[in-house]
């Protein structure tokens, strides 16, 4: 090798070492830790422009992701404080929900969650959702246990408000009617004991009546009208004992009738 060759190589390595250098000392000045992914600038100007616009327009969610991706370290240092900065505001208002399902009056995991149509993953865990302001459908379903739907308003600012479904395995309506069946089937008590007093009472009344009346006729063969202080009394308790066991009897069928045909179970 001839000496202007060697001294040709030697000037292209030491050019190429000094390019290196400054390469490594331009990614230090604009912030980007060694190693990193490179970024084009453009992209991360992209993101903070679409995370802005997607911010004016309450699309907090989107939002949130392009503010994330111009927030990465590979991109320029002013760009990603800015990034961060409007990522920490906007997690301050962006409104977010705790899902939960109950059944039989116990916590369930494996019911599946829908919020405006599209399936929540991992949505009953206990944490919180992020949704965007403004009207949505939240709507549970469960294998066996039905469906639970349900409209709301996420209010920018409120965190972790608790939407909650309920599942029932039997309904109240299954319950209800197997409540009647069994009261239907229960024996009469009161009934029964009403009127069966009120025909012991008729009974009595009717035997005492009839008792009085012999009573009388003897009387009235053998002595009227002058009989004795004493018989007149006895036959006139007798009389007395007759009506008010007739109206015993009476008043006791009647409320016997009266409480069974006002009974619910019929």
């Amino acid at each position: 090798m001839s000496l202007i060759s060697a001294r040709k190589l030697s000037s292209a390595l030491a050019a190429a070492t000094l390019f290196a250098s400054a390469t490594a000392a331009a990614d230090e000045a604009s912030g980007a830790p060694a190693g990193a992914a490179k970024v084009p600038k453009a992209e991360c100007v992209a993101q903070l422009d679409r995370a802005q616009s997607l911010h004016t327009a309450r699309k907090l969610r989107d939002a949130r992701a392009s503010y994330l991706a111009c927030s990465a370290p590979a991109c320029p240092e002013l760009l990603r404080e800015d990034c961060s900065r409007s990522l920490v505001e906007l997690d301050g208002t962006i409104p977010t929900v705790v899902f939960s399902a109950r059944a039989d009056g116990h916590d369930v995991t494996d019911a599946r969650v829908l919020l405006d149509g599209e399936a929540v993953s991992s949505a009953l865990d206990g944490h919180a959702v992020a949704l965007d302001p403004g009207n949505h459908v939240v709507r549970f379903e469960r294998a066996g246990g039905g469906v639970s739907e349900m409209h709301l308003v996420a209010r920018e600012g409120e965190k972790n408000r608790g939407v909650n479904a309920t599942f029932m395995t039997s309904t109240p309506t299954t319950e209800k009617a197997a409540r009647e069946r069994a009261e239907s089937g229960r024996f009469p008590v009161l009934p029964v004991i009403l009127a069966g007093t009120g025909l012991l009472a008729l009974g009595g009344s009717f035997y005492v009546r009839l008792n009085a009346d012999s009573d009388a006729d003897r009387l009235r063969g053998s002595c009227a009208p002058s009989c004795d202080q004493s018989s007149r009394d006895a036959l006139s308790d007798k009389l007395v004992v007759a009506n008010v066991a007739l109206g015993v009897g009476i008043g006791a069928i009647a409320l016997a009738a009266a409480t069974w045909l006002f009974d619910p179970r019929h």
